[in-house]
């Protein structure tokens, strides 16, 4: 899929961009959940994550000591791989497309569930503030502190990518990026299946290795 690229100043998920609103439990979005901090501050900070196959959820990385991480983003990107045996219907997943609907689902401070509806950007954008190349995703959903790391769903309740961070200050005047009231970023499955596959490369690279 190719996309327009642009550099921004961006903000970890800290404070809000809009009002989200609760998520009812019938909706049928699947997979997420809330994550907190372990050893030595338990459940000091908290954010969220969703299921990626039966044995493992992907999260953020900016959330301090996540317990059962397996696996950092190679890249730098804000994102890992955390050990979780699925506990219900496995979401799917795909890209995103330009202009779909989109739903941004994550924990709040407030201890419930919320979502930010808006639509998706055709636009990628990378971080002018950061070493991270990555070029991450956006829609115009509201977000806020503790949805770090929960999916962005699509139209069809399949999962486009977690949830990273907000642009701040003056909204970008390119494409598709200049008529939004906020721009929410969002690392987009595509990036994180190649991580993916990364993590399995280093797997079998480690068996190899330990074979006599």
């Amino acid at each position: 899929m190719k996309t327009g690229l642009v550099w921004v100043f961006a903000s970890l998920l800290v404070g809000c961009n809009g009002v989200p609103r609760p998520l009812a439990s019938d909706e049928g979005l699947h997979g997420h959940f809330t994550v907190n901090s372990g050893f030595p501050l338990p459940y000091f900070f908290q954010g969220s994550a969703v299921q990626w196959n039966q044995d493992y959820a992907v999260t953020v990385r900016h959330i301090p000591l996540i317990p059962n991480v397996v696996y950092q983003c190679s890249s730098g990107c804000d994102m890992v791989f955390i050990r979780h045996p699925a506990e219900g219907p496995i979401p799917l997943w795909r890209d995103p497309v330009r202009g779909e609907p989109v739903t941004a689902v994550g924990f709040s401070p407030m201890l419930m569930d919320l979502k930010g509806e808006g639509s998706a950007k055709g636009m990628r954008v990378r971080l002018s503030n950061s070493s991270d190349p990555t070029a991450y995703a956006v829609h115009d959903g509201p977000i806020v502190h503790g949805m770090s790391g929960g999916p962005v769903y699509g139209r069809d309740g399949a999962v486009l990518g977690i949830t990273v961070g907000m642009l701040f200050g003056a909204t970008p005047a390119f494409g598709d990026l200049k008529s939004s009231e906020r721009l929410s970023l969002y690392l987009p499955y595509d990036v994180i299946n190649k991580e993916w596959e990364a993590y399995n490369r280093s797997l079998k690279a480690k068996l190899v290795a330990a074979r006599p």
